[in-house]
């Protein structure tokens, strides 16, 4: 059996909110939206992430503390405390301010989006 990769999904509790915070934050696409039995919306970066957006009580989700998920999604940015400032700026939260690895020259950081889903960010040259 062959695992071939699908869009990694966020569950919300405010659709538009969030899907409108991905694409004028993040930069991403909506590329399918669905609003008939159930909300679903497909998203994607130009660099070819793709993400899906979902209402977690329509998924029989209850959301809790999303800051101890044991999944994190990454993400590579060229600047990572520009990155991150622009992140506070626009309604997302630093959970991790931009720290250097000297051992292994790169910086890193964490955030996360407004209702609380974490996110890494490294530069280019984390290994």
């Amino acid at each position: 059996m062959e695992l071939k990769p699908r869009e990694t999904v966020i569950l919300v509790v405010d659709f538009d909110l969030m899907i409108n915070w991905y694409c004028e934050v993040l930069g991403f696409k909506v590329t399918k939206r669905f609003e008939d039995g159930f909300h679903y919306c497909n998203l994607e970066s130009e660099a070819g992430i793709k993400l899906g957006i979902a209402v977690a009580s329509e998924m029989q989700i209850e959301l809790t503390d999303r800051s101890k998920n044991s999944v994190v999604l990454q993400f590579e940015v060229d600047e990572v405390k520009a990155f991150l400032k622009s992140i506070s700026e626009e309604g997302g939260s630093i959970t991790g301010e931009a720290s250097f690895n000297a051992k292994d020259n790169f910086w890193f950081g964490s955030f996360a989006d407004p209702e609380g889903n974490s996110f890494w960010v490294v530069d280019v040259h984390c290994p």
